[in-house]
């Protein structure tokens, strides 16, 4: 007997526009296609990790309503990120500049004496809002989020150990949360390696992947009046190439958002739901025709994700 063909769903990052995922998974469940395993990036860990431990899209989507609700106390490590926003698209005048110097230089001020932006236990607050204390390996689709190894280098995969340390990694966007110490790795946001974790649902074992790309697009125009401004665009500019090997990956990609939306801005959670829902309801002829096929080749995969089983969870 042929074994059964397996097929994965990688959620990519890009902070608050992977509130995008939650509707692709609402779309995915209402047409009865589960995933057999699940991987994530950043955003995507944590909302691929919520789905795979409690496989209900309305709850997930109702637990967003929740604690992004403007009057919730539960975000206020996200607001705190969002006032340090600089990247607004507002129309330039000399008082929205006079801001944006204002908050770089709270920003830098921060980062020079701490870790992160957010503190350890702020940022565990944010992860531990979705996510039950579980290990990886007792969610109920198989899960694994992509995260970076800042000692080695290398993507680093964890399908071992506490969910919630594991996706505080993923999240850890330099500079605005602390790495996560694991076992002898000191890992951050999986997407500084792949910005779509294609080839990692292939590691876990998919033979075909569907990949949700919520990363910035390029074309948007963009302020360069300082030093901060060159640095933040050179890396969006890195995260977008990043994310090309997770494309060309993937059997089927879906890009839900077509406007602009910074990745601090959450503001806009419920449209986000909305989109990411409508995108995958487009494509679900396509979907559905890949992922319930009979027969196929597998491609080829190049396993270069770091794999090691963590013992416990420290932090630093």
């Amino acid at each position: 007997m042929k074994p059964k063909l397996k097929w994965g769903l990688a959620l990519g990052g890009g902070g608050a526009r992977g509130i995008a995922h939650v509707g692709v998974l609402k779309a995915l469940e209402k047409a009865n296609l589960l995933p057999d395993v699940i991987t994530g990036t950043s955003i995507g860990a944590l909302v691929g990790g919520a789905y795979a431990c409690n496989p209900d899209a309305a709850t997930l989507e109702k637990r967003f309503y929740e604690v992004l609700a403007p009057d919730s106390t539960e975000n206020r490590p996200l607001k705190m990120i969002a006032r340090l926003n600089w990247q607004s698209r507002e129309e330039s005048t000399i008082l929205s500049r006079l801001r944006r110097s204002f908050q770089k230089e709270i920003f830098v001020g921060m980062v020079a004496f701490r870790s992160g932006v957010l503190s350890e236990e702020e940022l565990r607050s944010c992860v531990a809002a979705f996510l039950p204390d579980v290990d990886l390996a007792e969610t109920r689709i198989p899960f694994a989020p992509l995260t970076v190894d800042l000692l080695s280098g290398r993507p680093h995969l964890l399908e071992k150990g506490p969910i919630v340390e594991a996706v505080m990694a993923s999240c850890a966007i330099p500079g605005f949360m602390p790495p996560v110490c694991i076992e002898d790795a000191v890992l951050m946001d999986g997407g500084l390696a792949e910005l779509i974790p294609a080839e990692a649902a292939r590691t876990c074992g998919a033979d075909t992947v569907i990949g949700v790309d919520v990363g910035i697009d390029l074309c948007d125009a963009c302020e360069l009046s300082d030093g901060i401004d060159a640095i933040n665009r050179a890396t969006e500019i890195m995260s977008h190439h990043l994310g090309n090997p997770g494309r060309k990956a993937c059997n089927l990609l879906l890009k839900p958002l077509a406007d602009h939306v910074a990745w601090t801005d959450f503001r806009g959670y419920k449209k986000l739901i909305q989109l990411g829902e409508a995108a995958a309801e487009a494509a679900m002829d396509d979907i559905s025709r890949l992922v319930r096929k009979k027969s196929g080749g597998k491609r080829k995969m190049f396993n270069f994700f770091s794999k090691k089983k963590p013992r416990a969870a420290t932090h630093g």
